[in-house]
């Protein structure tokens, strides 16, 4: 999939071939014209001659024809070479005693020596396409490059190692300027096209078979004929264009770094935007290719980071929803195990599908929880007494519609506690601050605070609640006991106006009657007001007595002895 990928962006560029590489064309006018195929050699050498003119001496010649046997015209073609910068073809056997290895075969000697060698071994891919060329084959030059390197000696130094390099294919239907060779033999005025020019000769005609697929071969239904490849080699070579590949470590690293970001966005993200990065990724990865392609004529295929990222994405789904309804059944389960208050009794509508079903049994729980999580809060809200709720870090959970009687309109979810107790206008200390308290008995405290009907009287009771998932919550309650107080305050008024107030004159009626009750002549109504009156004194006593024990709060005080002896 990374040719198929490559093709098309090579394709998508438009490689143009430059203007100074001219195909002198074998064709089937030329095979006609000049005697079939092969061609007699004293052809080429009417050629060779012919371009020696200064109006048409081309800067390099390429022969595409391997020139293995000997003819009586080789020696005629050996001097017509040595007046052009020439070079002809390497051709490679199978050894028969190791098919792995290769055995040269040059051209036969005196054109052989006449010229530079170059080799024109063909690497085909994996689907059997050319897409690239071996620079060096047993320590000879690519036949192209050869060509390249006689015009210009520098060019041959940047190929000095064994290496596979793509290069650009030039578009057959657009080619390269193309000459037949009869024309260039016969007509002064195509030979002059050859002036200055990387001319190479070869084949075409498609009877004699030198065509190979490239990546144009499934686009233009037809084969490249091989002299036209080793132009786009050539014409690869003098724009500097041949392309490096990745090596599998480079690209092994290239695609490992988004593939972990894909994989922390899949842990991270929500599944949309997961996956929207996921297609930004490997759409991102093509196009950066392409701009390595086309600006640094570097290939890093991207397919394997989109293959792995289309596979997770499934497979990440596939885990995420199993994981999903695993917990969704669980969960149903686990909420069906309370006893519900009958306000969410609705049976659930059986499903084909299984997520739906336990999607439906999660739904069904969370409406009963949901019920119950109501009726507690309507509850909450309905007590009579104002009652806030803090979780762990003391911010504002939960409060009733009281707190908002007490002139705290402003009191909001998450503010902190002392801010609350700020507004209530309640010191710090009151509340406990530390958590290691919440085992001791609850605690409360008594204030005056001002709120929309007056100055009313509270006691603050708070406590630290243990919850199950592990935080601690505190409770605060302000119970309104101004009613109480109104009432301890009355009872306190009425016994002191029982203990001062009515025992003086019962007193001072004791005392003047106890002394005429000691006559002996005391009349019968004076001893029956002095019983009465010490039977309403003791009565009297007897009542504060009872009140007092059944006092809140007992106050330590010093008694006499005699007082105790004499009550008891």
């Amino acid at each position: 999939m990374g040719n198929v990928l490559y093709d098309h962006l090579m394709r998508l560029q438009g490689f143009r071939a430059t203007q100074n590489i001219v195909i002198v064309s074998i064709d089937d006018r030329s095979l006609q014209e000049l005697g079939g195929w092969p061609l007699q050699r004293k052809q080429y050498t009417k050629l060779l001659d012919r371009l020696s003119d200064s109006c048409c001496r081309p800067k390099a010649i390429g022969f595409d024809l391997l020139f293995l046997d000997s003819t009586s015209d080789d020696m005629d073609l050996a001097r017509s070479m040595e007046h052009h910068q020439t070079v002809l073809p390497l051709a490679f056997k199978v050894r028969e005693e190791n098919p792995s290895a290769l055995q040269v075969t040059h051209p036969v000697d005196p054109l052989a020596n006449a010229a530079a060698l170059g080799h024109i071994n063909l690497s085909f891919d994996a689907d059997g396409v050319i897409r690239g060329i071996q620079t060096h084959e047993q320590d000879w030059l690519h036949f192209s490059l050869a060509l390249h390197a006689k015009e210009e000696s520098k060019s041959a130094k940047s190929f000095s190692s064994h290496e596979y390099r793509r290069f650009r294919m030039v578009d057959p239907r657009i080619g390269f300027p193309m000459i037949s060779l009869v024309d260039a033999i016969d007509s002064h005025i195509s030979r002059t096209l050859l002036k200055d020019k990387y001319v190479l000769i070869g084949v075409t005609a498609p009877s004699l078979g030198d065509r190979y697929p490239t990546l144009y071969s499934g686009k233009n239904n037809a084969s490249t004929p091989g002299v036209a490849i080793l132009a786009s080699v050539l014409n690869a070579s003098l724009n500097n264009a041949l392309i490096d590949e990745a090596t599998p470590w480079t690209l092994f690293g290239l695609t490992l770094i988004p593939l972990l970001a894909m994989l922390q966005s899949l842990v991270l993200f929500q599944p949309r935007q997961a996956l929207i990065l996921a297609a930004t990724m490997m759409l991102g990865g093509v196009l950066m290719s392409y701009a390595l392609l086309t600006h640094a004529d570097y290939w890093v295929d991207p397919v394997p980071f989109v293959l792995i990222a289309v596979l997770v994405q499934p497979l990440w789904a596939w885990r995420r929803l199993e994981a999903i309804v695993d917990l969704v059944e669980d969960k149903a389960a686990y909420l069906q195990q309370f006893q519900s208050t009958k306000r969410a009794s609705q049976t659930v509508a059986p499903s084909r599908e299984v997520v739906l079903q336990y999607a439906k049994l999660l739904d069904h729980a969370v409406d009963s929880a949901r019920a119950e999580l109501d009726f507690l809060s309507a509850i909450v809200n309905e007590m009579p007494d104002a009652v806030l709720i803090f979780d762990a870090q003391d911010k504002l959970l939960l409060s009733n519609q009281r707190v908002s009687q007490l002139a705290l309109p402003n009191l909001k979810t998450g503010d902190h506690l002392t801010e609350a107790l700020h507004q209530l206008g309640i010191p710090p200390s009151a509340v406990a601050n530390s958590k290691h308290e919440k085992n001791s008995p609850k605690a409360q405290a008594l204030f005056q605070l001002t709120t929309l009907l007056g100055q009313r009287d509270f006691v603050l009771k708070t406590a630290i609640i243990d919850s199950q998932i592990g935080s601690n919550f505190r409770l605060l309650i302000l119970m309104d006991i101004t009613e109480l107080r109104q009432s301890q305050t009355q009872r306190d008024r009425a016994l002191q106006f029982l203990s001062h107030d009515m025992r003086t004159p019962i007193a001072s009626i004791m005392s003047v009657t106890r002394k005429s009750t000691e006559l002996a002549n005391a009349s019968e109504q004076r001893k029956k007001i002095n019983h009465h009156a010490q039977a309403l004194l003791h009565m009297m006593d007897d009542f504060i007595l009872t009140i007092s024990a059944e006092a809140s709060q007992y106050n330590v005080q010093l008694e006499s002895l005699d007082n105790v002896i004499n009550d008891s």
